[in-house]
């Protein structure tokens, strides 16, 4: 096949990729837009743009040739795409999207061209919005870091969880805290610029991990610098408007530096500009082969959307109606736990004996909207509550139920006991839950799940878990004899 059709056939595939996965790109977009995280995702395309420009003298001399095991991997990226969309792992299904552009492109044109545009096409991944996950870790960070800063600042602190107690006021470490859009935006920028000034490979690495380090760092500087311009200012700046002019300040100074940095050790010949090595086209793989090569990648795309298009999902016409299975309980309206999951059949919110607080929500496997596990559905008020340690309760990889014990600023303490029920599995780990939905799909069943919890406040740690533990084995007992679950 000559060139002309070669690239009729990549956009034949391509277009009818985007026709399969449009819900997933239109969801990734939409974080883009409502996460400033993620703002930085709508200049990777014109970045993109730019780096294949920079590359077309290089192309001219490299062959073109279809590759079979890359149409292979490629449809194991769309039966990823599908489980992933099919239980709303957005992380998933965004990975699984470019991983099958950059493998339709080796399929179409093979390794040559894949060589020549090696880092343009990962450089795609930066379209992914990542990096949420690591916000605990990151948040644990920064918090151990502001307390080295403090202590050598002479300003004692006490480090409770995220809290920093001291002498002038009382400071959480939020998940604004964490910095994880400044890491983020400083890793591509820092891949880029990696790319463009240097040709070897270790100076590439190096340039990249000293800029996520120094991000980590400068971001803990940041948090610190807020408590102690607080302290001398009596709470006059640092907490206001200018607590993200310092962010963006911060920001800058560091991309300034590390640019500046990085430029001292500049190769002559970067790797943007180094020619591609010529290749001459295998001329015994045979038109069978390609045609195989297009045929499957085709295959795959039309059943994954007679999948997509066929599974049954209900329709949530009003969610989260209360069931009327717990009316012997007064419904409690003015709880401070904070929990969500209203997005579902039915929902149950009550206050029961002991100062116990219940929450039952139930949710099909695959509705029209929402969906039992996802950001927004919270077992706790996050803007008020900070975990201070967790239980996991039950033998075995499951795990079937966990205790988180909370903390506020005014050192109140909550703790929810909760689990997660699909079919015949019952945990606590919110992948597992994903896992068991994805395999109830996949038989066809209707089976609903369902979440449940037990909150209470104002007593110690200890107390709270053998009232939680008491309150809910008397209950789910109740139920189950009353076939309630």
């Amino acid at each position: 096949m000559n060139l002309t059709n070669r690239n009729i056939i990549f956009l034949l595939i391509l277009m009818a990729f985007v026709i399969l996965v449009w819900p997933s790109l239109r969801e990734m977009e939409l974080l883009w837009r409502r996460s400033e995280t993620f703002m930085h995702c709508y200049l990777i395309l014109p970045i993109f743009g730019w780096l294949l420009w920079r590359r077309r003298i290089q192309l001219v001399n490299v062959s073109a040739s279809y590759s079979l095991p890359a149409a292979l991997a490629a449809t194991l990226f769309v039966g990823l795409w599908l489980s992933a969309y099919l239980i709303e792992v957005n992380f998933v299904s965004h990975f699984s999207i470019i991983s099958f552009v950059i493998f339709t492109v080796w399929a179409c044109y093979g390794t040559a061209v894949v060589s020549t545009l090696r880092f343009p096409l990962i450089f795609l991944y930066f379209l992914v919005p990542f990096g949420e996950a690591i916000n605990p870790a990151l948040q644990d960070v920064t918090a151990y870091l502001t307390v080295i800063l403090l202590n050598i600042s002479s300003i004692p602190v006490y480090r409770e969880g995220l809290y920093l107690h001291t002498a002038f006021g009382l400071f959480e470490v939020a998940v604004a805290c964490s910095g994880l859009n400044f890491l983020i935006a400083s890793l591509s920028l820092a891949c880029l610029y990696a790319y463009i000034s240097y040709s070897k490979f270790y100076k590439q690495v190096s340039f990249v991990v000293l800029t996520v380090v120094v991000s980590i760092i400068a971001n803990s500087l940041r948090a610190f610098l807020l408590i102690f311009v607080a302290k001398v200012s009596d709470f006059k700046l640092g907490f206001g408007a200018d607590h993200y002019y310092y962010g963006w300040l911060v920001f800058f100074l560091v991309i300034y530096l590390m640019f500046w940095l990085g430029n001292r050790f500049a190769d002559p010949t970067p790797s943007i500009d180094l020619p591609a090595i010529p290749q001459e086209h295998d001329k015994k793989i045979s038109k069978v082969t390609n045609l195989s090569t297009a045929g499957i990648l085709m295959a795959s795309l039309v059943m994954a959307l007679l999948v997509r298009t066929n599974l049954p999902f209900t329709e949530v016409k009003t969610p989260g109606v209360a069931s009327g299975k717990f009316q012997q309980y007064p419904l409690n309206e003015n709880s401070d736990w904070g929990i969500t999951f209203y997005d579902g059949l039915t929902r149950d919110l009550l206050h029961i004996e002991n100062n116990v607080e219940f929450l039952h929500a139930s949710y099909a496997l695959r509705q029209d909207k929402g969906e039992m596990i996802s950001w927004h559905n919270r077992l706790y008020d996050r803007d008020r509550w900070t975990i201070t340690g967790r239980e996991q309760l039950g033998d075995g990889t499951l795990k079937q139920a966990e205790i988180l014990y909370l903390r506020n600023t005014q050192g109140r303490s909550r703790a929810v006991l909760y689990t997660f029920h699909v079919g015949d599995i019952k945990t606590s780990r919110p992948h597992l839950a994903k896992l068991a939905q994805l395999y109830e799909l996949l038989r066809f069943k209707t089976t609903n799940s369902s979440v449940t919890a037990f909150s209470t406040t104002g007593v110690n740690d200890e107390q709270a878990r053998q009232l939680l533990l008491a309150v809910s084995e008397d209950l789910l007992v109740t139920a189950a004899e009353n076939n309630l679950q």
